[in-house]
């Protein structure tokens, strides 16, 4: 591979067309980390020529979930550039793109066609009728050949028409890949067909005006999704058509999903960036592992650091097979930046979600803040997302409603004997005088002792009542954060709901 030096330009160009694919970060990411390492600048354009798709907010959606992972851009719609607008309808209104589809007109290698959609169903049939396989159609506009007094007399009918790219009939079209070893890849331009460039509305399609920015903006290297390799033979033709140097392009791998059928898909799968904030990842987590989905750094290093992955970047390292999601392990990846975190910094996290529970006050009042920081060690070591927070702390601000008695009964235990070691163990904690952590195991492993129970048997029981759960956090530290009171009035429901 070519050795690759500086300043480059590379983009990002996503279509609002609803929330923004955490595929789609990744392919930002590989973008952004590119320009960062090998110094140079990284561009957010919106690609809205698609009006059929276009969703209301989706672009705000973009913006938002790309600062979120950390991705920030040296042009773009929010901060303007040397090259504004950057919003493709925006700049469809400047007649930018009209101007060189008027320049493939004049030179031949694009024509006005008039065929309507039903006209073109029409001709797919009579394909299928003459027995040709239907996945080999290939449309050629009958009006490709046309004399120009036959495409006056159309346009002067009031006829519409879309300008297509005139392919060739014979002959091969190759480009290269950065991310396949910058082999050749070759089309047999015959199976290829002539392509919209600019539809019946004026508006261009995304063949036609992605191209025209990347040319207008500089951009050195097109990183791309591999989903855009079939295409690309028409865009070589069209940078041939214009007289442009080509830009180096990069395909990178699809994510598959987790089971490896497929592609992670909006319909089946939850990818959705914003999802990731709202469940509470660290976009640090998020950022690591995305880089790692079709790129490595070595065969051994998953957890690096933002800088670290920006320095360690090749293009030459990021993989042409598929990625893989695997959920399980960006969760674990995140508990890991979790508990990084000082455990002040994770209470401060975990508000949000806490209120959002209805468990805190909204606004919170200083005692509650200080309560959630106290609780939070408690949980630091367990949390992989942030919105498990309040399932795992809800007892400590609600009132055990109901005890199941097979979660108080430990094993080998009966419900009398576990009514009495209940009893002795809320007179033992009745006698605590300092209700602190230290105190309070040491009363208690003296009762396992006076009773002659296994310390599971007893301290679980203990939990049961405290919590109402079978899991929760350390025993003592949860009696010394629910408090005497608490505590106290919660062993002696347990007893009695067994009685």
């Amino acid at each position: 591979m070519a050795e690759i030096t500086g300043p480059v330009r590379v983009r990002f160009a996503p279509s609002p067309t609803g929330y923004l694919h955490i595929g789609g970060v990744r392919t930002a990411l590989f973008n952004w980390l590119f320009a960062r390492h090998y110094g140079g600048q990284f561009i957010l354009r919106l690609e809205d020529t698609d009006e059929k798709r276009f969703v209301a907010g989706a672009a705000d959606d973009i913006i938002k979930s790309m600062r979120w992972v950390g991705i920030d851009w040296d042009e773009g719609p929010d901060i303007g550039g040397p090259h504004a607008p950057y919003v493709q309808s925006e700049r469809k209104e400047l007649g930018i793109y009209q101007r060189y589809a008027d320049q493939l007109l004049a030179s031949g290698h694009a024509y006005k066609c008039f065929v309507t959609p039903e006209q073109d169903e029409a001709l797919r049939a009579a394909w299928a009728a003459s027995g040709e396989r239907p996945e080999r159609y290939r449309f050629r506009g009958p009006d490709r050949d046309w004399t120009p007094a036959q495409v006056a007399e159309a346009e002067a009918a009031g006829r519409p028409f879309t300008i297509r790219l005139k392919v060739p009939l014979d002959g091969v079209t190759s480009f290269s890949d950065l991310i396949r070893g910058g082999d050749q890849i070759s089309i047999r331009n015959g199976d290829l067909y002539d392509l919209v460039l600019l539809k019946t509305s004026g508006m261009p399609t995304y063949h036609l005006a992605h191209l025209v920015d990347d040319h207008l903006m500089g951009v050195t290297h097109v990183i791309r999704g591999e989903e855009w390799v079939p295409s690309a033979p028409y865009h070589m033709m069209l940078y041939q058509a214009l007289g442009w140097e080509r830009p180096t392009f990069a395909h990178v791998p699809n994510i598959l999903r987790q089971d490896g059928k497929g592609k992670l898909s909006k319909r089946k799968d939850d990818v959705s960036t914003n999802r990731f904030w709202e469940r509470g990842y660290l976009p640090e987590a998020m950022f690591n592992y995305l880089a790692l989905q079709g790129w490595s750094y070595d065969d051994k290093t998953e957890i690096m650091s933002r800088d670290e992955i920006v320095e360690r970047f090749t293009i030459g390292r990021v993989q042409a097979s598929p990625a893989r999601w695997n959920p399980d392990k960006l969760k674990d990846m995140n508990g890991i930046y979790i508990r990084s975190l000082p455990a002040a910094d994770v209470a401060d996290l975990l508000m949000p979600y806490m209120l959002g529970a209805g468990l805190i006050a909204d606004p919170p009042r200083p005692e509650d803040q200080s309560y959630l920081a106290q609780l939070t060690p408690l949980i630091h070591e367990r949390l992989e997302e942030l919105q498990e927070a309040p399932e795992l702390l809800a007892f400590f601000f609600q009132d055990v409603q109901a005890y199941e008695p097979k979660l108080l009964i430990q094993k080998q235990m009966d419900a009398a004997r576990t009514a009495d070691m209940l009893r002795a163990a809320h007179a033992a904690l009745n006698g605590v005088a300092a209700w602190t952590v230290g105190a309070l195991e040491e009363q208690l492993r003296a009762l396992v002792e006076s009773l002659g129970v296994k310390p599971g048997q007893l301290f679980g029981a203990i939990r049961v009542a405290a919590t109402g759960r079978a899991v929760a956090p350390p025993l003592f530290d949860t009696l010394a954060a629910l408090g005497r009171e608490r505590s106290l009035a919660r062993v002696a429901a347990a007893a009695a709901a067994i009685e």
